[in-house]
């Protein structure tokens, strides 16, 4: 009898940032009042990961911690994590073979065929939208690109803020230094008139973010991995 052994499941507070929205430095903060405060059932050290340089915290979870993190975090978030967690267990599942087992192998092998080409087709469905968005040099606006990206706008603005991408003008998102100079985004102004109830005509300043090709092609990059 062949004995297989099962990988620990877990989820990294990175990618619960990303499910909830939240900036990864509240994530762990969180993380760390519930370890102090024992409610956690593992006891665990943060791990590191690198990003421009420096070095940083992150911790993964098991199924029980994440959801209590994400039931402190964002209650109305649970049911994201409930559905990762199923797709990470169905993932699992289907990957965990026992090598001596032709049938079991046979089925492994058609589900894995399966699962590339749906990932081949939404990716070759992606790049045509990014290579049309390239050929056009206005970008798009935030909305556009959280469709294109199929990703909740929470999650593009959480990704927006981390990495310097946008910055509040007026209550309005509008891009930053670091991301014109690289070329991802832009924001554009125009000078607006109108006349009020009175009669007495104003002004107002129209602002508008926009996500240039080149700034698509790294979210691309990005949120397909993160698939």
């Amino acid at each position: 009898m062949n004995t297989l052994v099962e990988p620990a499941l877990t989820m990294s507070s990175r990618e619960i940032a990303e499910l909830t929205g939240k900036e990864h430095k509240n994530v762990i903060r969180t993380v760390k009042d519930l370890l102090a405060a024992e409610i956690l059932d593992a006891q665990i050290e943060p791990l590191k990961f690198e990003y421009r340089g420096q070095w940083f915290d992150y911790y993964e979870l098991n199924k029980r911690d994440s959801l209590v993190l994400v039931a402190r975090l964002s209650p109305e978030f649970t049911a994201h994590i409930v559905d990762r967690w199923q797709k990470l267990e169905k993932k699992f599942k289907q990957t965990n073979v026992d090598l001596h087992d032709p049938h079991a192998l046979r089925r492994a092998l058609l589900n894995y065929t399966e699962q590339v080409i749906h990932l081949e087709t939404q990716n070759q469905s992606l790049e045509r939208t990014i290579d049309t968005i390239t050929q056009t040099p206005a970008g798009v606006k935030f909305q556009q690109a959280c469709k294109i990206l199929n990703i909740k706008q929470a999650i593009l603005a959480n990704w927006l803020s981390q990495h310097n991408w946008d910055r509040k003008l007026n209550n309005t998102r509008a891009s930053t230094y670091y991301s014109q100079e690289r070329g991802y985004c832009e924001t554009k102004y125009e000078e607006v008139a109108r006349i009020r109830p009175n009669g007495d005509p104003y002004t107002f300043t129209k602002i508008e973010f926009f996500i240039l090709p080149k700034g698509m092609q790294v979210l691309a990059k990005y949120f397909g991995k993160a698939e």
